[in-house]
């Protein structure tokens, strides 16, 4: 039976939702938005493929886009329109939610123009067995009902917070969505945000615990310069334990000031090390 809706909150969404169409020579199509302050529109990347963007607003307006920025391997894109004026939404807290949360998703599926479907969650976490997926990446899993036209669209408490950015349908008709604090951690990044200087490798301990081992160092980058070394196994950052490989570029993103303590263990020993490093903002490598 489906979750009854309160009237209000999928009512003020719909109108914060925005329909992204997409045009070139071998592409044609449409998805969804979610409307953000300072007339930007936040929706999947694989909307965005054509090479004229419009978007039309709950009350039919259309508008010239242009992407701001883009991140393929999350599937998120950031669109400025001049003149957007549009209720924005409200980002909600993703590691919040619980398998049985009940949600709603509003979108554009097949051009039907700010459809509501309701589900439940049914998990949040990495997807290890769906080919073609980054297997790594967080995501949430729930049972409403999308269809084409449908992507970029949010996903829903009952009081309307977004919680995820509808992606795409997998076996079985289960939904994914992009987790809303993914979706912070797109939106606060940096053109050259701080990084490490490491390449990294996600490991499990024989604990069950969740790590990032450092396979490589770059000469002169900040982990080399804290004295980090190959093999070090990267647990947690701030005093908050890893549980994705997306945490560690999380926590680079959310630091406000210059430097990180780093949680991490070395040459198989438990016991926990802490370490500050002096952030770098360049492009000597990348943190996976």
């Amino acid at each position: 039976m489906p979750i009854p809706i309160p009237g209000r909150a999928a009512e003020d969404l719909r109108r914060s939702t925005v329909q992204v169409l997409s045009e070139s020579a071998r592409h044609q199509g449409n998805g969804s938005g979610v409307v953000l302050p300072g007339e930007r529109v936040l929706t999947n990347a694989h909307v965005v493929r054509g090479a004229h963007l419009t978007v039309q607003t709950w009350e039919g307006k259309s508008l010239s886009a242009t992407v701001l920025k883009i991140d393929d391997r999350r599937d998120l894109a950031l669109l400025a329109i001049h003149g957007l004026r549009a209720p924005t939404i409200s980002l909600g807290d993703s590691d919040r939610l619980r398998p049985g949360t009940p949600v709603f998703a509003v979108g554009n599926p097949f051009g039907f123009v700010g459809a509501v479907s309701s589900g439940v969650i049914h998990s949040i976490g990495p997807l290890r067995s769906i080919n073609g997926l980054p297997w790594d990446l967080h995501w949430i899993q729930a049972d409403v009902r999308l269809a084409p036209g449908n992507s970029g669209g949010p996903l829903a408490t009952l009081d309307g917070q977004v919680v995820g950015l509808n992606t795409m349908v997998v076996g079985g008709g289960i939904a994914l969505a992009v987790p809303s604090r993914a979706a912070e951690a797109f939106l606060a990044r940096e053109k050259n945000p701080p990084n490490l200087g490491i390449t990294v490798r996600p490991v499990e301990t024989k604990a069950g615990k969740f790590g990032l081992m450092i396979l490589e160092l770059a000469a002169g980058g900040a982990a080399e310069a804290a004295s980090l070394l190959p093999g070090d196994l990267l647990i947690g950052a701030n005093n908050v334990p890893f549980r994705y490989v997306d945490d560690l570029q999380n926590a680079l993103l959310q630091t406000k000031g210059s430097t990180l303590i780093l949680d991490f263990t070395r040459a198989g020993n438990p016991i926990a090390r802490h370490v500050t490093v002096q952030l770098r903002r360049s492009n000597l490598s990348s943190a996976a």
